[in-house]
């Protein structure tokens, strides 16, 4: 009766439908329209070329399209097959695939002129098997340009071309370099009912980059932050002077400027950030700035361009702070009597 307890219990949490069970089912695999696409001209890709090209009558069976990684993908390949290298576009790569059955069948079509119903013999597959199976490969991937140039939906196949084999494994994976492929594998009824091979079709993965959903903005918000004032702040560029000048300032001194200085005025806001270059003038007896570009530029902190001076290990110091007497005496000629700061700043033209 013990026994019979456990068991129960145990089924309980085991069976379909208890929640440990649905918790490690598989997921679903990824599907789109391209997978759609593939299964949808499945039949038509390899029956008419077989039927015309080859005079071989099949069916299309249990076609099934999804997209896995390339290890995935690659794994899907059966032990025996013929992979027949696709090169597309931009160096892209494909892969059409016939498994030993269906290699047998398009040799005993061209050798006998007819399929055999008996079993396929184990053996591996060879160079010969590769090159009398490649007509119909060719086929096939002819087939394909056709639809790509009747069906708008199938644009991302179109280019590729059946160029080789290659039936080792390590180099297969070498070539096959995408992050993930489309993968469409089928189950190819020759005959039909005479014998049951499998072909498979892999071409890189077709990635649609999500749009990002739209943002609910609320204009009234919109509108106050608008309205809200800022303070900006010009600034000129640094300007090196003696330790014996900066000494000596007093109310009334007169600092010579670099040439051409105020055409590098900087506009930046309270956090320093940089949001425009311009130049420094004056429009209608006020202070202006005219903007060399848009004021939305890369944002740069003055902070993160400003390096404090560095004194070297013998003590000496740079050449900004340095004081001699060539300095001393181009401080002293300065101009005192000169055109004043406010006489210097050039008059900005009205229109721009």
């Amino acid at each position: 009766m013990q026994d019979q307890t456990k068991n129960t219990q145990a089924g309980t949490l085991t069976g379909p439908n208890t929640a440990l069970a649905l918790m490690v089912r598989p997921s679903k695999p990824k599907r789109g329209a391209s997978h759609v696409l593939l299964e949808d001209i499945a039949d038509t890709l390899f029956r008419g070329p077989a039927k015309t090209g080859h005079g071989i009558d099949l069916l299309i069976r249990n076609a099934q399209a999804q997209s896995l990684p390339q290890a995935s993908a690659l794994a899907r390949l059966p032990d025996i097959a013929v992979p027949h290298i696709l090169e597309g576009p931009d160096g892209v790569t494909g892969l059409l695939v016939f498994d030993g059955v269906l290699v047998d069948a398009l040799i005993e079509q061209q050798t006998l002129g007819r399929i055999s119903s008996a079993p396929r013999v184990d053996r591996p597959v060879t160079a010969i098997d590769a090159a009398l199976s490649t007509g119909f490969a060719n086929s096939v991937v002819g087939k394909l340009a056709e639809l790509v140039e009747a069906r708008r939906d199938a644009s991302a196949l179109a280019g590729f071309a059946c160029r080789a084999t290659q039936t080792d494994r390590a180099a297969l994976s070498l070539m096959m370099s995408a992050k993930a492929y489309d993968v469409l594998q089928m189950d190819v009824d020759l005959g039909p009912g005479l014998k049951t091979g499998q072909a498979l079709l892999m071409f890189p993965a077709i990635t649609v980059d999500a749009k990002p959903k739209p943002k609910k903005v609320n204009p009234d918000m919109v509108a106050v932050l608008q309205d809200s004032p800022l303070h900006l702040s010009a600034f000129l560029p640094a300007v090196p002077l003696q330790v014996r000048a900066l000494l000596d300032l007093e109310e009334g001194t007169v600092i010579p400027l670099p040439d051409g200085i105020l055409a590098r005025t900087q506009l930046r806001d309270r956090r320093k950030t940089l949001l425009g270059k311009g130049r420094l003038g004056q429009l209608n007896g006020r202070r202006a700035i005219r903007l060399d570009g848009s004021p939305h530029m890369r944002a740069q902190r003055m902070d993160a361009q400003i390096e404090p001076a560095q004194i070297a290990a013998d003590g000496a110091l740079p050449s900004e702070l340095e004081i001699t007497a060539e300095s001393i005496a181009r401080t002293e000629a300065a101009p005192m009597g000169g055109p004043t700061v406010e006489d210097a700043v050039p008059e900005l033209a009205a229109s721009s």
